[in-house]
């Protein structure tokens, strides 16, 4: 007998719903993110990514010597690169009630953690560093196409779209793919990701165009223009674009286009991956130049924690850097709060 009074009617409407085509395609990038790092570094990422960048000479030259210019600076930033990690870590993977929500300010977490953290190694290596966004995403963008220092994923770049689509730091030209497509090659789905990012960014630059000289066309060959004006994309600036989407747009691909709660863990699984294993890629950097800040400040934060939070996030990563004593005592029991990276 079917228990008709159980059916959720409203699931059975928001499977073919734009919002849950929205979630899926979003679901994808992250998921694709995540899987980079999986198949690369394995489940415990930081000690592997910690040997890849050991092996790059870029990377063993950055050891500086005498005091940042800005110490104080920089250590505003690092703690609120982990305040806002913290944050997006909150709410335990298995609380279903709860997460699908949190999913919607996940991306605002990410990747204010991530770029103050970015912008704290930019004042370290240059004694400055952008004080926009889009400032900071350029100056990043540089970074990545003008070094070997960065390791994948962050080293994949779309460099344009006309007349064709041409990539950086992938193993092979990648193929196309769909993105509602349940699995993917995590290569093809990341160039999809950078290619769509890239394709916002040029069309906002067009209707600029089109605003600034009251038209209702743009001028011939302006996307072209657009395009090859602008910087390489890269995964920050996806970071951003996810970040503006929270913001910004309609939350319902949060809470009607999730569906299940399988879909909302591994949304917020593949977030905190990422978030995690890019703030230990700055981290490293930093330590490299200034480990002493880096260990004053982690101290100053960690002990005045109450959550439990970072003996589960902060703590091993710092411990792979040598900064952290293993008798560092913890708050609570540990929660699966990025352990957790789910499959592609």
């Amino acid at each position: 007998m079917v228990g008709f009074a159980n059916i959720d009617v409203y699931s059975l409407v928001d499977a073919d719903s734009a919002e849950a085509r929205t979630f899926t395609t979003y679901l994808g990038y992250w998921v694709c993110l995540a899987a980079h790092l999986q198949i690369r570094y394995g489940d415990d990422c930081c000690p592997p990514l910690l040997d890849e960048l050991k092996s790059r000479k870029c990377f063993r030259s950055l050891p500086g010597k005498g005091k940042p210019a800005d110490p104080e600076s920089i250590r505003a930033l690092l703690l609120n690169g982990w305040t806002s990690e913290l944050r997006l870590n909150l709410i335990d993977l298995d609380d279903d009630e709860r997460l699908t929500l949190a999913n919607h300010g996940a991306p605002i977490d990410a990747y204010y953690a991530t770029s103050r953290h970015a912008t704290a190694w930019l004042c370290l290596r240059d004694g400055t560093a952008p004080s926009t966004h889009r400032g900071l995403l350029n100056a990043m963008s540089a970074q990545v196409s003008g070094s070997r220092l960065y390791p994948p994923p962050w080293d994949l770049l779309c460099t344009g779209l006309h007349p064709q689509q041409s990539y950086e730091g992938f193993p092979s030209p990648p193929g196309s793919c769909s993105n509602l497509a349940g699995t993917a090659d995590h290569h093809d789905r990341a160039a999809m990701m950078l290619r769509t990012t890239r394709q916002r960014g040029v069309d906002k630059k067009v209707q600029e165009v089109k605003t600034k000289q009251k038209l209702a066309r743009a001028p011939g060959g302006e996307k072209q223009r657009q395009d090859r004006s602008l910087p390489a994309t890269t995964v920050f600036d996806f970071a951003w674009r996810m970040r503006a989407r929270s913001n910004y747009g309609d939350p319902a691909m949060f809470y009607v286009g999730a569906l299940e709660a399988t879909r909302a863990r591994a949304y917020g699984a593949s977030v905190r991956t990422w978030t995690n294993a890019t703030m230990f890629l700055f981290e490293a950097l930093i330590a490299q130049r200034a480990k002493s800040l880096l260990e004053e400040a982690a101290v100053h934060f960690m002990s005045r924690d109450r959550s439990g939070l970072a003996d589960e996030l902060i703590i091993p990563r710092l411990r792979t850097l040598g900064l952290v004593p293993e008798q560092t005592p913890t708050h609570r029991p540990r929660r699966n709060v990025v352990r957790t990276t789910p499959a592609q």
